[in-house]
């Protein structure tokens, strides 16, 4: 998710560490002023820091390979056996300014482990389980960003550390779970509700049901069907209305003999390797654009729409593919999303 959701998080949990903290400290008789406990507001700096530290891969790019940014992010650093590891990362950061690591490691451990799993709920796909497994684990049932999510936990935390009161912060734990849960009922209704209009049926091969940018109300449908996907918007009012926008669109599926027959007109030996990175990348779910384009299917801006928001091409010389993205918004795709967005 976005980096304000890691931080907040990141507090929540290094917030909710204090408790098992004291129960240590009560264990240990330690009652020295100079071991005390730091105070909620420095606690929750730790474990903001340390709720995004896993997303410090971005810097891993290549200047020469442009998916070797998207292959590596949300990969070794967001699994849960890196978690140890990347908390003393931020511990030893924290040693710099005197912080001992005894004094800082539960809280960043906490922080630290709810990066990757939080990641997880979304579309994007997060190598939770690397090495054991590459496979990216996408719960589909929260968008990247999502204000509804993040803001009242902002709130909350604020609330928290101004009052010095950890109830708030159960509070803000309390609504998170709430909310993921809520996702997971959205997502199971969307699925029944394409499934009862026969758009989901017995010759459906793959499938998936996402939320999109900045709610979880209007959801993005990909059923694949032989040859082709096709592309539903639905809205879905939590215990409310449903309904499907009569508009859709459909484009032809990337198959492997495709792709076989199509790389032997090129030259370059990388792009076999380049297409199954993004293959895995994208779980599988690709269609063709323009020309040789390759699309990931999962996102547009539009939920129904094929149109890419980002692809690979094949060209004619030596090297890696091109990796296209396209995130600018026309005004005309604006005010179709806030219309299914907000007409009631």
């Amino acid at each position: 998710m976005d980096p304000l959701s890691q931080a907040v998080l990141g507090s929540m949990a290094a917030l909710g560490a204090t408790k098992i903290k004291s129960k240590i400290r009560r264990k240990n008789e330690v009652s020295k002023k100079s071991k005390e406990a730091p105070s909620l507001k420095v606690i929750a700096l730790w474990g903001a820091l340390a709720g995004m530290a896993a997303d410090l891969d971005i810097l891993i790019r290549s200047s020469t390979d442009p998916l070797f940014h998207v292959q590596f992010h949300r990969h070794f650093t967001h699994s849960l056996f890196f978690i140890p590891i990347g908390a003393l990362v931020v511990s030893l950061f924290l040693k710099l300014f005197r912080v001992p690591i005894k004094r800082s490691y539960l809280y960043t451990f906490c922080a630290y482990a709810t990066h990757g799993i939080l990641d997880s709920f979304t579309n994007y796909g997060t190598q939770l389980f690397w090495p054991l497994s590459s496979t990216r684990v996408a719960l589909n049932t929260v968008a990247v960003i999502d204000p509804l999510c993040t803001i009242p936990l902002v709130i909350l935390v604020i609330i928290c550390l101004r009052t010095k009161n950890l109830k708030f912060n159960t509070v803000a734990i309390i609504y998170v779970v709430a909310f993921m849960s809520l996702g997971f009922y959205q997502r199971e209704r969307v699925t029944n509700f394409l499934t009862t209009k026969g758009l989901i049926n017995e010759h459906t091969e793959r499938k998936m049901i996402k939320p999109t940018i900045f709610n979880n109300v209007v959801w993005r449908g990909i059923v694949v069907d032989q040859d082709q996907a096709k592309f539903y918007a639905v809205k879905s009012i939590p215990f409310g209305k449903i309904k499907l926008y009569p508009k859709s669109e459909s484009a032809s599926i990337v198959k492997e003999k495709e792709i076989k027959n199509l790389l032997k007109h090129y030259k370059s030996d990388k792009f076999p390797y380049d297409y199954e990175r993004f293959r895995s990348f994208t779980s599988g779910y690709l269609h063709w654009g323009e020309g040789n384009t390759i699309v990931d299917s999962r996102y547009s801006i539009l939920p129904y729409s094929s149109e890419s928001m980002w692809d690979i091409e094949f060209h004619k010389g030596e090297g890696h593919v091109t990796f296209n993205t396209s995130r600018a918004v026309d005004i005309n795709s604006r005010k179709e999303f806030l219309k299914l967005l907000f007409d009631f």
